[in-house]
């Protein structure tokens, strides 16, 4: 896998990248998208990725009291208890098998980010199984698991469900990623949002995953069209159309050259369906291929890094504020 308008986002993303589905595909003909499924990281969809809310979030956070969310998939609000959103958010995220305290770092941040909205509902899609989901999503998604998973669940989200991550006294802006390119990304560097608490960490943990890095083909024809979507005007040689780069601190694509313009990593992120803003273009016979490193935005905390954690004995308050450093934990 924002503030407050993800179902404009959404509608805009979808009109944005219509004329392209069809090139959207590597030339061997899979996704770029990767399956739900372990230890595939899971799929984000570009504008129900949390990001921090425009305005600050009040100090007096009710951490017991029901959530109010943004549907997409009813076209309206809910309401919904502590717990069922706990357990809806971190199963949305993460597989049923990773360590206990993975989840409950997944539980906890979720919790923090959406009442860091105030009273903006965080935009969710139950049907998607975006942000949240409800228990008739989770049986079709678990089958037979249902009942086992849904009880572990279950009791991990009791044991946090009055547990907030916050920075100066109110709910931090916990945003969340699957890979990072081995460090995490300064949220202004992708919001244009700068938050103390959201300025990168190192992840090692994350360079070590099987898909850490990930290589898509596209046709020099693909490419020209996605390039003529950003208003270029691609030339005869396509060897030419990409130039230099700058990158920022945590390895993400600052701005690159194209047919001598230049664009920011996010946008051509956006602009060729990659996984990440931490990428390489190579060219050679005919087509280009495009290295990604991570998935994701890249803000916030890492999935992938709060698993390796977890499985190295750290706890989820201990994930949770190495990732977010200078927040401290409310219960």
């Amino acid at each position: 896998m924002k503030k407050t308008l993800c179902c404009v986002l959404l509608l805009g993303f979808l009109a944005a990248i219509a004329p392209f589905a069809a090139l959207l595909l590597p030339s061997g003909g899979s996704p770029v998208s990767t399956p739900e499924s372990t230890p595939a990281p899971i799929a984000e969809i570009p504008s129900l990725t949390p990001q921090p809310p425009a305005a600050a979030p009040a100090a007096n956070a009710d951490a017991g009291a029901d959530l109010t969310l943004y549907d997409a998939a009813l076209g309206q609000r809910i309401t919904v208890p502590v717990k069922e959103f706990l357990i809806g958010a971190a199963a949305c995220e993460l597989p049923a098998d990773w360590p206990d305290h993975a989840i409950q770092a997944q539980m906890v941040a979720s919790h923090s980010y959406a009442l860091s909205l105030g009273e903006d509902p965080m935009q969710v899609n139950s049907a998607l199984c975006a942000g949240w989901t409800d228990s008739t999503v989770l049986q079709a998604r678990w089958g037979d698991d249902f009942e086992e998973n849904h009880t572990r669940f279950a009791a991990l989200a009791e044991e946090v469900c009055d547990a907030l991550l916050c920075y100066q006294g109110a709910p931090a802006a916990a945003c969340y990623h699957s890979i990072s390119a081995g460090k995490t990304e300064a949220s202004q560097n992708v919001w244009l949002t700068a938050l103390p608490y959201l300025q990168g960490v190192d992840s090692p943990w994350d360079t070590t995953v099987d898909e850490y890095e990930v290589t898509v083909t596209y046709s020099a024809e693909q490419v020209a069209t996605m390039l003529q979507g950003l208003g270029l005007v691609p030339g005869d040689d396509p060897g030419s159309w990409f130039g230099a780069v700058d990158w920022d601190d945590a390895g993400y694509v600052e701005s690159m050259e194209v047919c001598g313009t230049d664009f920011g990593g996010t946008t051509l992120r956006s602009a060729f369906a990659l996984r990440s803003a931490s990428f390489t273009v190579a060219y050679a016979d005919g087509a280009f291929q495009l290295t990604t490193h991570g998935y994701g935005h890249g803000v916030g905390l890492s999935q992938y890094g709060a698993k390796a954690m977890a499985e190295g004995g750290a706890d989820w308050r201990e994930i949770l504020t190495y990732y977010f450093p200078g927040c401290e934990i409310a219960e």
